[in-house]
Parts: C-alpha cells; sequence; structure tokens
C-alpha cells in the first residue's frame, strides 16, 4: 500500500470523525491485505462528536513491521481558533517519526506538523480551502 493510499484512509477515517457516522457503541473495524493490516478503534463518544478523543487508526505493513498509528488527542487553539487534534506515529520501535494532524470544524483548514528526534518541529504545512 503507498504513502498516498495510506493518507487517504487517515483522512477519510477523520472525515467520518468529524461528521458523527458512527455508532453509539463505538466502532472497530480491521481490514487485511497482503501487505496491510488496518485497523480502526472509534470511541463510544464519536457520535455528534467532531473529535472523538482516543479514537485510534493503526496501518500495519506485517511483513516489515512498520507501522502508522494516529490517536484523537483533543483539541488545540491554533491561530484563534479550535482544532480538532490528532497524533500519528510512523516507522518501526527503532525509529519512529513524529506528526501532528489538525483539522478545523468546517474542515476548511489542515495543518501538518513534523516533529525531529528533539521534539522540535521540523515541518508545517497549513492548507486552506
Amino acid at each position: 500500500m503507498s504513502k498516498k493510499q495510506v493518507l487517504l484512509i487517515l483522512l477519510l477515517t477523520a472525515a467520518f470523525m468529524a461528521s458523527g457516522c458512527m455508532g453509539e457503541d463505538g466502532t472497530k473495524l480491521s481490514i487485511s491485505g497482503n501487505d496491510t493490516e488496518i485497523n480502526i478503534s472509534l470511541s463510544e463518544q464519536a457520535e455528534g462528536n467532531r473529535c472523538p478523543v482516543g479514537s485510534q487508526v493503526q496501518v500495519k505493513n506485517p511483513t516489515t513491521g512498520r507501522a502508522l498509528n494516529m490517536t484523537v488527542t483533543g483539541t488545540e487553539e491554533f491561530e484563534n481558533k479550535t482544532f480538532c487534534k490528532a497524533v500519528i506515529e510512523t516507522g518501526s520501535e527503532e525509529n519512529t517519526t513524529r506528526f501532528e494532524y489538525m483539522w478545523s470544524q468546517d474542515t476548511n483548514t489542515t495543518v501538518w506538523t513534523k516533529y525531529g528526534e528533539d521534539g522540535q518541529i521540523s515541518l508545517r504545512y497549513i492548507h486552506r480551502k
């Protein structure tokens, strides 16, 4: 599975969480293919909540052990607006890269932030529609 496909899955999952299209009990979904396992766990509070804290997505290559994990962690103020925030970790146990993904309530603004090994911002990308 390509990086573009993985990012598309993450964005679709974020859209489902934002729209409140989940059942009252939360949702767990697993998909397995030859080279990818996808596990989605949406918390019980997903219904009607654009930012269901604790919801998770994991995309893993079972052959290499490389994984991408996204967890919704809450909200954060950015440019005087409240954004939903998720933390994304990718890599292996030996070498992990950390990103933050934030999206505005109207989904017109998204912010990707990559952190270096020292915990400092190494890259920030802001997209506005």
